[in-house]
């Protein structure tokens, strides 16, 4: 069993902003797949067999994985199926990238190579990283090998508590968020 009090529950987040109310709103269940591993608001997909992975890669030709928001993470308490308050990790949760969400996340990449804060602008097309991060795509969905799952509606960094509009970009605990709408465009080609 993993150990599920390393995190607080603030430390990683997936806020729906806006889109169906939660008994109409598009989920998708399904087995985590043996030996994953990730945290409530990364972005997955399902592999060949369904099951749940970490991150979303660019697939084959006629098989482009669908990205996935998770809404709970797999050491998370409040997983799925709940067994006397400690869960069931084999089971995970997500929102497809195509369920017409706003949704607020603390799962993006903050900093980037040359150690700068990322900007992230709106509109900006967005990807997933390795990790199941959001980042930008610096692309479109043709010039990319990895799908496009969200573009940017409030602009956010790393140092300011609300945008330009004054719309809140951190949490209640002073976690920076990124705010996206969900979107999918496959990518043409395939990662070398």
């Amino acid at each position: 069993m993993p150990n599920r009090w390393t995190d607080q529950m603030y430390d990683h987040k997936l806020d729906p902003v806006a889109g169906p109310p939660p008994q109409h709103r598009l989920e998708y269940f399904a087995p985590v797949a043996a030996g994953e591993s990730y945290v409530r608001g990364s972005v997955i997909s399902a592999n060949s067999d369904g099951a749940l992975v970490k991150g979303c890669g660019a697939g084959t030709v006629g098989n482009r994985p669908m990205p996935m928001f998770a809404i709970q993470g797999t050491a998370d308490l409040d997983v799925y199926t709940d067994t006397y308050n400690f869960g069931d990790s084999t089971i995970g949760s997500a929102f497809p990238a195509t369920g017409g969400y706003e949704i607020a996340t603390t799962e993006y990449v903050k900093t980037g190579i040359d150690g700068n804060a990322v900007a992230y602008n709106v509109n900006d097309l967005l990807t997933a990283d390795a990790e199941g991060r959001l980042t930008l795509a610096n692309a479109d969905a043709y010039g990319t090998t990895v799908p496009i799952c969200g573009i940017v509606s409030i602009a956010t960094n790393s140092t300011a508590t609300a945008n330009t509009i004054g719309k809140k970009t951190f949490s209640n605990y002073g976690k920076p968020l990124l705010t996206f709408w969900t979107t999918f465009l496959p990518c043409a080609g395939t990662a070398e």
